[in-house]
């Protein structure tokens, strides 16, 4: 090769060099746009999630303890009423039928037993006149004995009639305790949420659901609550006092609060599926309540402490995870810190999370920027890249109104 070639070729590569870099200058001062966020505490809250469906606090099943037509009916669907108001009357004419009966016969038997009074003390005169007699000797054992007797008979039969007065005395207050449930009053303060019986039809006493049994259903709104099914590997962490969150099935934009009211002791069972626990929700008063019983709902229920303290934590999605190297050992989880407009890969320690956050117990302080977004920056972010924050989007009407709330106000923080 000539001299000159020589020098060509070297002059050549020195370009190639140059040119690579320039290239590599240019690649690393491009900053990547990303969410940058500063790491604050904040009071972690988890929440269990669990389905059931909206009650009230009481709801009883009117049923009828006497046959009859029902001859006046007082309510409708929908209507309050007052503890004692009058529901419904049924036709009593065959229970005061009876009634009328047994009075009757309970007035045969005093006059039953007015006269085996008189019989009776007739027949104690008589025998104490034959023993004076019978002590004088002038009649026989056999006839003293007879007298004996009859005065016997007698108080017995005095007291059978007394009996018998007392049984007639007895079906008599059965009789007219029947008759007064012919009229079927309001056993509490409420409102008729299901009413199944129509002025005419009869009224059918029975523990089964059969036609004509069941007559309606009062409940008390006073308390409204939703009763959810918490599985049984999660019911260790529900206590009474716990806050609440509720979604109506027919209401998906819309929630009410609430708070544990109980927790069932025994669980309940369903064909097919694992265990469950009642668990019931009383929901706080609110003016935008539309309440509809038997409504399905979903609930979340938060399991924090009364007593939990601010910790340090990061949005969720700023944590990215790695497999371990080793198969046993834990997943690694780091974030991205940003310090003078490049990002350093940081390992931390995670603990609990909620929706919104995780709480790291070890690798960044409070105060400390990191990035949180957007995903697909995160997915392809290299350890000394950099970045500068992304512009925020001008503010929407409803986020401006979101943004009006105190840091910390909502459901989680009573």
């Amino acid at each position: 090769m000539t001299r000159r070639c020589k020098i060509i070729l070297v002059i050549a590569i020195v370009l190639a060099l140059l040119v690579l870099a320039g290239m590599r200058k240019m690649r690393s001062g491009t900053a990547k746009e990303a969410e940058i966020q500063t790491v604050q505490t904040h009071v972690i809250t988890p929440t269990i999630l669990a389905s059931g469906s909206l009650t009230y606090q009481t709801e009883i099943r009117m049923v009828s303890e006497v046959m009859g037509r029902v001859k006046e009916l007082n309510v409708k669907e929908g209507d309050q009423v007052k503890q004692g108001d009058v529901l419904l009357r049924l036709d009593p004419a065959t229970v005061q039928a009876q009634v009328d009966a047994l009075e009757a016969g309970l007035r045969q038997s005093h006059l039953a037993i007015d006269r085996q009074r008189v019989t009776a003390d007739t027949a104690e005169t008589k025998w104490k006149r034959y023993q004076q007699l019978r002590e004088s000797g002038v009649i026989d054992a056999n006839s003293y004995d007879e007298i004996r007797s009859q005065r016997d008979q007698s108080k017995v039969d005095l007291n059978s009639s007394m009996q018998q007065a007392m049984q007639t005395e007895a079906q008599l207050k059965q009789a007219r305790e029947q008759l007064a449930k012919t009229v079927l009053r309001a056993p509490i303060s409420g409102r008729v949420t299901q009413l199944t019986i129509k002025s005419g039809e009869t009224a059918v006493p029975s523990v089964t659901s059969i036609a004509g049994s069941d007559l309606m259903i009062i409940a008390d709104t006073s308390n409204l609550y939703a009763e959810v099914n918490v599985n049984e590997t999660d019911v260790a962490r529900v206590v009474p006092g716990q806050q609440a969150k509720i979604v109506p099935a027919a209401f998906p934009d819309s929630s009410w609060t609430g708070v544990v009211e109980t927790v069932a002791v025994s669980p309940r069972q369903v064909q097919g599926q694992g265990k469950s626990y009642p668990v019931k929700i009383r929901l706080n008063a609110s003016e935008d309540l539309k309440f509809h019983t038997g409504m399905s709902c979903r609930a979340e229920i938060a399991t924090r402490g009364t007593d939990a303290k601010p910790g340090i934590a990061v949005p969720v999605q700023a944590v990215k995870y790695e497999e371990a190297e080793e198969r046993d050992a834990p997943v690694k989880a780091s974030v991205f810190v940003v310090k003078d407009g490049k990002v350093a890969k940081r390992a931390v320690e995670t603990d609990i999370a909620d929706d919104s956050f995780i709480a790291i117990t070890k690798g960044v302080t409070a105060g400390e920027q990191i990035v949180v977004g957007p995903a697909r920056v995160l997915r392809f972010l290299n350890d000394g890249e950099r970045v500068r924050a992304m512009a925020a989007p001008p503010a929407s009407a409803d986020a401006a109104k979101a943004g009006d709330k105190k840091p910390g106000e909502g459901i989680w923080n009573p």
